[in-house]
């Protein structure tokens, strides 16, 4: 424990680890429901500070839970109809004797029979639909709460955990090839992060939420995404574009349709490395940034438009 602290404070400094430390006063138990007619299962604990697919899974079921009775496991229990938010450590015989839903949020199917046997399939992007080559699944977009904050100005960030995959090996080279005022807005490996404190101004872990108002205060006019593994969405990007502020990222994944899609941001080809993502940083202009960003209620009148049109009761 005591080392793990202190890699956090070497890696994004003291302030940083008790944002980290302090994050857990805040965390609370969802409240469940027993006598919900549906009961999501899920794999992961629902607490923010591990981010990702919790924060988005708890975001869109505590907005459900203003909506209908909701039910949430670790394990199927009891014969109730079960939606598998995720697949990652499944035991895929005990869900084939159930009636179930499926959520697929990332690469961790390995059992096509779940998709076959689903009563319906959700995916956070056509990008990830594709890539299961699944044509009948629906796409929700997880969603952000909705902010007033707005940010402009000079300085660069990039937001997000810095690690290899999401290309925090790279960040060295693209600030020397694209100087400018440049703020690593979240943690990450200790490696990767030290030397990023003599060229940049490392803030380090934020707490979920914060970021609209995090870009406003340091007056961020341009969002960094440089994953050199493809997004199967990226709250990041909507959060970005939420608080007025355009991308610029690598040509794949979600993070690019979405771009094809609303604009507000710059693709660079994967294999153009920092070099591809400095030039698009340097040539930047104003650029329209997507205005209708998908809120948790969204997402969750979504869903359950899905169990009413798949004739699961839902209430």
């Amino acid at each position: 424990m005591i080392g793990t602290i202190a890699r956090v404070i070497r890696g994004e400094g003291f302030a940083s680890a008790m944002r980290r430390a302090g994050e857990r006063i805040f965390e609370r138990p969802f409240a469940s429901h027993d006598d919900a007619p549906i009961l999501n299962v899920c794999s992961m604990p629902l607490v923010s500070r591990l981010g990702g697919i919790p924060i988005q899974l708890r975001a869109r079921l505590e907005a459900e839970s203003t909506l209908r009775n909701v039910a949430v496991s670790d394990r199927v229990v009891g014969d109730r109809v079960i939606h598998l938010e995720g697949t990652h450590g499944v035991d895929v015989e005990a869900m084939l004797r159930t009636r179930f839903v499926v959520s697929i949020h990332d690469f961790t199917l390995r059992d096509r029979r779940l998709l076959d046997a689903a009563i319906g399939v959700i995916f956070p992007s056509a990008f990830l639909r594709d890539h299961y080559q699944w044509s009948n699944g629906v796409v929700i977009e997880p969603g952000v709460p909705a902010t007033n904050f707005r940010s402009s100005g000079p300085a660069i960030a990039f937001v997000g955990s810095v690690k290899p995959h999401k290309g925090g090996a790279l960040l060295p080279d693209i600030i020397r090839m694209a100087p400018g005022e440049w703020h690593i807005l979240g943690g990450g490996d200790e490696e990767l992060l030290r030397p990023l404190h003599d060229i940049a101004n490392v803030y380090g872990y934020y707490r979920h939420g914060k970021l609209p108002s995090l870009l406003a205060r340091h007056r961020i006019g341009l969002v960094v995404l440089p994953s050199i593994v493809p997004e199967t969405f990226s709250l990041v990007l909507s959060e970005a574009w939420s608080a007025g502020v355009p991308v610029v990222a690598f040509d794949h994944g979600a993070i690019a349709e979405r771009i094809r899609k609303h604009g507000g941001g710059w693709l660079a080809p994967l294999d153009s490395g920092a070099e591809g993502v400095a030039a698009l940083i340097n040539q930047r202009a104003a650029i329209e940034v997507p205005r209708e960003i998908a809120t948790p209620m969204d997402a969750a009148r979504a869903t359950i438009a899905c169990y009413r049109e798949w004739g699961i009761p839902s209430s």
